[in-house]
C-alpha cells in the first residue's frame, strides 16, 4: 500500500485521474465528513474507501467523478499557491491546468450531480 498523503505527487495525479484495478493507497480526500485520510482500494466494479470513522463502497463510475473533482481542487490550490509565491497574487496564469495532467480546462468539466456519492 502506497502512502500518497503528499499533495503534489505525480503518482497521486495518475491514481486520481486514471484509477486502475488493484490500486491500493492512502491519501487525503475531501468527503462527507471533511478532509480525512482515506485508504482507497480500487476493484473491477467497486471502490472501497475507509477512514477511521467512515467507510464507503461506491461504484467505479462515481469514484472517477469524485477523484477528478478531488484532483481538480488540489491542482487549483497548488497553481494558486505557486502564482502567489511568484507574483503576490492568487490569480492562476492562463493554461495553468496543462501542468497538472488535464487535457482541457477542468472548470469546464460537466458532470451529473447524481454521480456524486456524497
Amino acid at each position: 500500500m502506497e502512502n500518497l498523503v503528499i499533495k503534489d505527487s505525480e503518482i497521486l495525479m495518475e491514481r486520481l485521474l486514471n484509477p486502475q484495478m488493484s490500486d491500493h493507497y492512502k491519501t487525503l480526500f475531501f468527503g462527507k465528513y471533511g478532509t480525512r485520510v482515506y485508504e482507497v482500494k480500487v476493484g473491477r466494479k467497486w471502490v472501497f474507501m475507509r477512514s477511521n470513522s467512515h467507510r464507503v463502497r461506491m461504484p467505479l463510475v462515481k469514484f472517477k467523478v469524485h477523484a477528478f473533482l478531488e484532483w481538480r481542487r488540489k491542482a487549483m490550490t497548488m497553481a494558486s499557491t505557486e502564482a502567489f509565491i511568484e507574483t503576490d497574487k492568487y490569480s492562476r496564469p492562463r493554461g495553468w491546468w496543462k501542468n497538472y495532467g488535464f487535457e482541457s480546462n477542468p472548470k469546464d468539466f460537466v458532470y451529473d450531480k447524481s454521480r456524486l456519492a456524497w
